[in-house]
């Protein structure tokens, strides 16, 4: 990160020698400006220290310094020189807090000589999305496509501000499934780019959430997430925000050691969050672990009592685990619902004939919905097309696991003489996540 700092020393040697003036002078300080911008995006993206503002103040006010002296070691710049140097000195100020306004007057003034410039494009607006100016944003990423051709941060750009613009059910859904498409033509353009991967990811995450789509969706996200990881190692990078969503994935998912892997590397590269969350799906995957060793703490007697009356025709978990069900429903009583909020998905501890307890993941349903529809100790399910699964996780040296179904949609579990659950779906959530992008 000093390629700003040893620029700006060649340009005061120049100076010194009193060769400062000319087109020759005006690049090299342009030079200088370049190389301090570039320093200070590499901090805001990926410096997370406790100077970090002081060294982003450092390395804007260099960037600045040295596009001014390429303004003023030449009579008359040209219009090139003119419209990069305000381009520079605009991005450069975009990333200091309380300057953004004059970061979008400098940036609309290089636009003004230069309407191709795409790089002021972009940073404009980025600009209008830190204001939470998204129609402005939206705007100023589409003229850049409309007036520059196809680039990938752009369409990228374009993509996060689609799921984050506020407005009626209907359109936010087509501006999720608009960005989703955004996103991947961005990866098209550009597959080395790590920040193409993980927008991709984000707009699947969108897709899931948003348009309701299956929880396959988000296994494209951790695909996505994968390749953006890859991407960022070939650099030589690494970024928080990418493991914080590739953990919320995985947590959606159940894949809880691929969760806490994520959240515990987020926290190693700077993220309090990543700490919080992986103590969250710790104490979650133990108590789940716990209950199904314990039984729910029931008694022989009342376990007994649990059992009994399970509809006829059904299957237990261990004919669905050896795949002898022969497509029968697995018949099961609640015991307990766990209390998740609105965690995705709603989770209930169940037992089945033999008396083996397992988890029941119930996507796509309100956990109100649910909690209002079955009785705990009483109701008596059918559980229709369920995906069994061993799930484990590694917590601090120790494997902890337990066995679980898991139904697609509320409308595959049946409750005993009162219909199916398909009333407790959740319906489409139309909210946007403004992470990293």
């Amino acid at each position: 990160q000093a390629g700003g700092s040893d620029s700006v020393v060649r340009l005061g040697s120049w100076l010194i020698g009193g060769m400062a003036k000319g087109a020759a002078a005006a690049a090299a300080a342009l030079e200088g400006a370049e190389a301090s911008l570039a320093e200070l995006v590499d901090l805001e993206d990926y410096y997370f220290g406790p100077d970090k503002d002081q060294k982003k103040k450092n390395a804007a006010e260099t960037a600045v310094a040295c596009a001014d002296t390429a303004l003023t070691c030449v009579e008359k710049p040209t219009s090139a020189t003119s419209s990069k140097a305000n381009c520079i000195k605009g991005r450069a100020l975009s990333y200091l807090v309380g300057q953004e306004r004059l970061a979008e007057e400098l940036l609309s003034k290089a636009l003004k000589l230069d309407p191709q410039m795409v790089s002021a494009w972009n940073a404009l607006g980025e600009v209008y999305w830190n204001q939470q100016n998204y129609a402005q944003a939206r705007s100023s990423f589409e003229q850049a496509l409309e007036l520059c051709g196809p680039n990938a941060v752009s369409l990228r750009n374009l993509s996060m501000v689609l799921r984050a613009i506020e407005c009626e059910d209907l359109e936010k859904s087509n501006n999720f499934a608009a960005g989703l498409q955004r996103a991947k033509e961005a990866t098209v353009l550009d597959a080395s780019d790590p920040q193409n991967w993980e927008t991709l990811g984000n707009a699947y995450m969108g897709e899931f959430f948003v348009n309701g789509k299956r929880y396959e969706e988000l296994n494209k996200a951790l695909i996505a997430y994968a390749r953006a990881e890859s991407a960022y190692e070939k650099l030589g990078k690494r970024n928080p925000f990418l493991h914080l969503n590739r953990g919320e994935a995985a947590k959606f998912l159940e894949d809880y050691d691929l969760a806490l892997k994520s959240y515990a590397i987020a926290k190693e590269i700077g993220a309090a969050k990543g700490g919080d969350e992986y103590d969250k799906v710790s104490e979650l995957v133990k108590r789940l672990a716990g209950m199904v060793e314990r039984k729910g703490d029931l008694k022989a007697k009342r376990l007994k009592d649990l059992t009994a009356g399970l509809p006829a025709g059904t299957c237990t978990l261990a004919q669905l685990r050896s795949k002898e069900s022969g497509g029968k429903s697995v018949g099961a009583r609640v015991v307990s619902i766990l209390d998740r909020k609105d965690e995705i998905p709603v989770v209930l501890s169940c037992c089945d004939a033999d008396g083996e307890f397992f988890a029941l993941s119930i996507y796509n349903a309100e956990q109100a919905k649910v909690a209002d529809s079955v009785v705990p100790m009483q109701s008596a399910l059918e559980i229709s097309m369920p995906h069994y699964r061993q799930i484990s996780a590694t917590i601090k040296g120790v494997e902890v696991s337990y066995p679980c179904m898991r139904v697609a949609h509320p409308g595959d579990v049946a409750i005993v003489g009162h219909g199916t659950l398909a009333s407790a779906a959740v319906k489409a959530a139309f909210s946007s996540e403004k992470a990293a992008g």
